[in-house]
């Protein structure tokens, strides 16, 4: 009896159950074909964004061109606005980047308008020798200065706002950028050997991992600049500032610091390996992981200096000043 009562009970419910079977099985389709339609139309778009980049990049690099063709015009406004048409050709091949599939291939694009740039600094035209000291009067020379200096700081900010697509590759080796306002700078991994920057001023400035070999600061302000990795092999910064800058892990090796202020800098790991800090302000300054015992250090301020050991190594003498 049990027997046929299931047997009832199942023809009773069996059309029921089937009709729930198919309605699932009908929705998960229904959402299937949905997620594939959807998945379609992305690749539809994604083909049409691509269909129309031939577009985009035959009108960016025709902007490029005319920018470096104003780039040798006489008049500095012209000069000026081939550098902000220059940086903003570079900010739109970055957007294209963010919905392009071939990001790589595009950066490679935004990478030659920082090639340009980085050109036009290092080939120091229409500029004469810096003298330290000496203003540059309105001139030629001044509104060339006017515009690197806008160039440099526009560059900075670009790869600022782009950091997430770097890192970007940098190169100013040679550049004369003396006695330019740089202030709060982001160039972190810049490749700068040989740069002129006497007068600067690099404040706040990230320089991080920057290649600064052979660099000649003078006067510079680095004070509380980020140069922690950075290489300053045989730079010479006399009577610089790095008040508050971090050091940490920077190669100093056969610098000339020599006057050179370096109040509570960080040091860590800082090589100072025949570094010249005669008659250097280094007050409140831990050397205790730094290699310092090779370098000069007559005539240095080590008042609240560590360790102990470091003080006994400056001596009275004090190298007169000289220009």
């Amino acid at each position: 009896m049990w027997q046929i009562e299931i047997a009832q009970a199942w023809e009773a419910t069996a059309q029921p159950i089937a009709t729930v079977v198919l309605a699932v099985t009908m929705v998960a389709s229904a959402v299937s074909l949905a997620q594939s339609l959807s998945a379609q139309r992305k690749l539809l778009t994604t083909h049409r964004q691509l269909d129309l980049t031939p577009a985009h990049v035959q009108e960016l690099r025709s902007r490029m061109r005319d920018a470096t063709r104003m780039l040798a015009e006489e008049r500095p406004t012209l000069r000026l606005a081939a550098v902000y048409e220059l940086l903003a050709v570079a900010d739109d091949w970055c957007r294209i980047t963010r919905r392009s599939p071939r990001a790589e291939r595009i950066l490679l694009e935004h990478q030659r308008c920082l090639d340009l740039i980085c050109g036009y600094l290092r080939a120091n035209h229409r500029l004469e020798r810096f003298v330290p000291g000496m203003s540059i009067e309105a001139g030629s020379e001044h509104d060339e200065r006017i515009v690197r200096e806008q160039m440099f700081v526009g560059v900075a900010t670009h790869l600022n706002v782009w950091r997430h697509l770097g890192p970007f590759r940098i190169d100013l080796s040679g550049a004369d950028l003396a006695g330019m306002k740089l202030q709060r700078s982001y160039f972190p991994g810049m490749v700068a050997r040989g740069c002129v920057l006497t007068d600067a001023d690099l404040s706040g400035s990230d320089l991080s991992s920057a290649d600064l070999t052979d660099i000649v600061a003078a006067n510079t302000r680095f004070t509380d600049a980020n140069l922690s990795g950075a290489r300053l092999v045989r730079c010479t910064a006399t009577y610089a500032s790095f008040n508050g800058a971090d050091l940490s892990g920077a190669e100093l090796t056969d610098a000339v610091l020599r006057g050179a202020q370096l109040i509570a800098a960080t040091c860590d790991r800082t090589d100072l390996t025949g570094t010249d800090l005669r008659a250097a302000k280094l007050m409140r300054l831990d050397l205790s992981s730094a290699a310092w015992h090779t370098a000069d250090l007559s005539g240095a301020d080590l008042t609240g200096a560590q360790p102990k050991a470091v003080i006994d190594c400056a001596t009275s003498a004090v190298p007169e000043r000289k220009p």
